[in-house]
């Protein structure tokens, strides 16, 4: 689904990098971002079978887990109003080796960036690939401190 214009401002304001992309990577970016609603126990991201794009949360909680070799679902971390997942575009992540899995724990809405526009980006500003790394960093984090 196309995004309104309070969609559009809610991309803008979450996207700290924002101000920092050219006018063209503005409406690169406008264009191809699509509304996505997610009814609870919904899947985001199922693995390596799936590289979507990236989510920005607009609203309820996803979580983000792996599968342990037992079959049993290992919460990595939440993501609430504003959180942006970036594991839902592991593919264009080189030397990301695991799967991960994304649910809708609540009703929830958000707006996925495709992996190829994310991707262009991340490979063409610096603010973008900065950003990137700082959330990958921050996730990795939250995963470390969880083992």
């Amino acid at each position: 689904m196309s995004l309104n214009q309070s969609d559009l401002t809610f991309l803008r304001q979450s996207l700290p990098f924002w101000n920092r992309l050219t006018e063209q990577e503005k409406k690169l970016v406008e264009s191809n971002a699509a509304a996505r609603s997610h009814p609870a126990g919904s899947s985001l991201h199922n693995g390596s079978a799936d590289c979507a794009g990236l989510f920005i949360v607009k609203s309820g909680q996803v979580r983000t887990f792996i599968l342990s070799d037992a079959g049993r679902e290992i919460t990595l971390f939440r993501l609430f109003e504003r959180d942006i997942c970036i594991f839902s575009a592991s593919c264009m992540l080189k030397n990301i080796r695991f799967d991960v899995f994304i649910e809708a724990v609540q009703d929830s809405e958000t707006i996925l960036i495709p992996t190829s526009v994310y991707n262009h980006l991340n490979q063409n500003s610096l603010a973008v690939s900065d950003y990137t790394n700082q959330l990958l960093s921050s996730r990795f984090s939250d995963v470390v401190w969880l083992m």
